[in-house]
């Protein structure tokens, strides 16, 4: 947190001994920082630095407006099955064009050659932190696809037709 964003009177999140604790900043330091009452304990701290407070504490009634993300809590098997599509058909295309080698025998192994983070889409969009178990999954289901054989069963004129049916 910044030192210009920190309010007397609001309630944050701070570290403790240790623990997250809610406190509320009474008032300042003279020499810099600020008093607060630990809302826990009912004792009195001094926060130095505004490096130890995590986040402010809204009020329960204070409504904040959350983007829904489709992708969460749980993601539709259509979705991962469409996007692991996705996933295959780009790394087929990148087999054809010579950026991957057919021989890679996983997922990691492609890093290699290119970024294959971004396969099946994940770069069209901000990072989000609560995708990270969609993404996940659907680099495990390439894994498994690439470790069955799946690059090693393309001949050059499939791969060629598979690179030519992709628009991007």
């Amino acid at each position: 947190m910044q030192k210009d964003n920190v309010r007397i009177g609001k309630t944050y999140i701070v570290k403790v001994s240790g623990t997250l604790a809610k406190v509320r900043l009474t008032r300042e330091h003279p020499r810099g920082g600020w008093y607060g009452t630990n809302l826990a304990t009912g004792r009195e701290i001094r926060i130095r630095t505004a490096a130890r407070l995590r986040s402010e504490v809204r009020p329960a009634d204070e409504h904040v407006e959350q983007i829904r993300n489709p992708r969460l809590p749980g993601f539709s098997a259509d979705e991962l099955r469409r996007v692991v599509e996705r996933a295959k058909a780009e790394i087929l295309a990148d087999v054809a064009s010579g950026t991957v080698p057919s021989t890679c025998a996983s997922f990691s192994e492609l890093h290699d050659y290119t970024d294959a983070n971004g396969y099946g889409g994940a770069f069209e969009r901000p990072f989000d932190n609560n995708e990270t178990d969609f993404w996940n999954a659907v680099q495990d289901a390439v894994d498994a696809w690439i470790k069955q054989g799946g690059l090693k069963r393309l001949t050059d004129e499939e791969a060629r037709r598979i690179a030519d049916e992709i628009e991007f």
